[in-house]
């Protein structure tokens, strides 16, 4: 799916209710994006797409989306520097999140970093993300409630 699609577009919607119901912040941390080729790359920016505080916790979340059964894990779609934040983060005390939405199953998945380094594979599944994390539904309460118990 291409970059800025419907999964950021609802964390970014959540972000919005969490700010003015006083339970956190998320902030859409920007990339600048150009086209080579007719492909587009990351130039810099941001290692993961949102950062903020949910209930006095630190939060980092990567988004990961597709309208087919699989999600692409190689380095082209889930870079190393990625990766490190994402762990840096864990290590530094806050919780780090992936969250994969497959849009072909209306499902999208809450992953703890920690959890997911079990997972070896170059993909993901639907099935494979159930296991890792947890289905959140589209609301901001079930979104940040799952955030604060995982």
């Amino acid at each position: 799916m291409q970059k800025g699609g419907a999964l950021e577009e609802f964390i970014e919607n959540i972000a919005v209710k969490l700010r003015l119901s006083g339970q956190g912040i998320l902030l859409k941390q920007n990339v600048l994006w150009v086209n080579y080729g007719g492909k587009v790359f990351p130039k810099k920016g941001a290692p993961v797409d949102f950062l903020g505080v949910v209930k006095g916790i630190p939060v980092a979340l990567e988004c990961k989306e597709t309208t087919s059964d699989r999600i692409q894990l190689t380095e082209s779609h889930f870079s190393g520097k990625e990766k490190a934040f994402l762990e840096d983060f864990e290590k530094a005390g806050g919780k780090a999140f992936l969250i994969f939405a497959f849009w072909k199953y209306n499902a999208v998945y809450l992953v703890r970093y920690k959890n997911f380094l079990l997972f070896n594979k170059k993909s993901i599944t639907n099935e494979e993300a159930g296991k890792l994390g947890e289905k959140i539904d589209l609301n901001a309460k079930n979104f940040y409630s799952k955030i604060l118990r995982v």
